[in-house]
């Protein structure tokens, strides 16, 4: 029986600063949107009692919360509490998958006689997370992943919610399908011109159960990487010049390399997000020849689709990028390609033992901008 248990930081942003300064605790904090133009990446629960969330316009926020305190976003600072955060899974697991910087997903597979019960082991972690770090995070504990998701995602704030082997269906059946992480609008509305509305209504199609669900994963044993690895950032002030776009861009890659590499995994897609002022939000994909989990490769082909698909002198408030089709390995290669693999990662590794040991400041690989046109 396969268990999974999934870990969501609650107001991550919000909640560091409010370690780092004990005077903002119980207080509306509102990381990003001080500007007014910029918009809200993170609202502490107080934030949000007046109805402030993320990616809400900063000037909406003010003028629902007046009185609350605006924090520029410090990616850096909460990168830090990120790996403080998955240093207390790794513990309980080899297999800990990052799938944001504020959440991850614990396979607590055959950990039962070390451990204990899976239940008990979860409920540690959380409790964990408080004591050592004094952030909450909510939790699911499923034998899905899926199913896990949408279970942390119903604990919040400061919850846990465990789905006994055998009540997916009676846990799911009444939630809409909304609810299902990957069913975005568009799928949204062709489920419902299918009559699809409840998970429930899903169900009754095994095919649609098989491509949203992921039940038989606990019966087959399969370790999958069905999941992506990406990083995102809303910025303080909206961009325009693509040169800074692209210092952005590096820095996320920088994350997203480094947590493929920890999972020993490679990336076959690339997808780059990129939001506007107008909150026009576009997604672009680009699939490599072959699977990588290096800076250089992931961010040469984030800003060749950052290069082809940015609009001319529109304003850029959010950056975003993600590593999917991940695999650990099956693909082929040339003689050429597999002695180049191998010396990148003599290098990368060597970064990452020193990142580890002295901070993600200490070393780095130069960005290629020598490359531009």
């Amino acid at each position: 029986m396969r268990w999974y248990l999934h870990v969501d930081m609650d107001a991550f942003f919000a909640s560091v600063e409010q370690v780092l300064n004990p005077a903002l605790r119980g207080k509306p904090v509102i990381v990003g949107g001080a500007s007014g133009r910029g918009v809200v990446t993170s609202a502490s629960y107080e934030a949000r009692k007046y109805g402030v969330h993320s990616a809400m316009p900063g000037f909406q926020a003010r003028k629902l919360c007046p009185n609350g305190i605006f924090l520029p976003n410090r990616h850096k600072v909460y990168s830090e509490f990120s790996h403080k955060v998955f240093a207390i899974l790794e513990q309980y697991s080899p297999e800990v998958h990052a799938i944001s910087i504020d959440e991850g997903v614990v396979d607590l597979t055959g950990t039962e006689r070390l451990l204990g019960p899976p239940l008990k082991t979860a409920n540690e972690i959380l409790a964990r997370l408080e004591k050592e770090l004094g952030l909450s995070a909510s939790g699911g504990l499923s034998t899905s992943r899926v199913v896990a998701k949408i279970a942390a995602t119903l604990a919040k704030p400061h919850g846990l919610i465990h789905v006994p082997a055998g009540s997916e269906p009676d846990f799911l059946s009444p939630l809409p399908v909304q609810r299902i992480p990957g069913v975005g609008p568009k799928t949204y509305e062709e489920l419902q011109r299918r009559g699809i509305k409840t998970i429930a209504d899903l169900l009754k199609h095994p095919e649609l159960t098989r491509r949203y669900l992921d039940f038989d994963e606990a019966q087959s044993g399969e370790r999958s990487h069905d999941h992506s690895i990406g990083n995102e950032t809303t910025l303080d002030a909206p961009l325009k010049d693509r040169k800074k776009m692209e210092e952005v861009l590096w820095e996320l890659v920088e994350e997203v390399g480094g947590r493929l590499r920890k999972q020993e995994l490679y990336a076959r897609c690339i997808t780059v997000k990129i939001r506007y002022t107008n909150f026009k939000t576009i997604t672009r994909s680009r699939t490599l020849a072959t699977p990588t989990c290096f800076d250089r490769e992931i961010f040469e082909a984030g800003r060749e689709l950052l290069r082809k698909n940015l609009t001319p002198g529109g304003s850029v408030r959010l950056l975003g990028i993600s590593a999917s089709t991940l695999l650990s390995s099956g693909w082929q290669e040339s003689m050429f390609d597999i002695e180049k693999r191998l010396s990148w990662e003599k290098l990368y590794r060597g970064i990452d033992r020193l990142r580890r040991k002295y901070g993600d400041e200490a070393i780095g690989v130069a960005t290629p901008h020598s490359r531009r046109q």
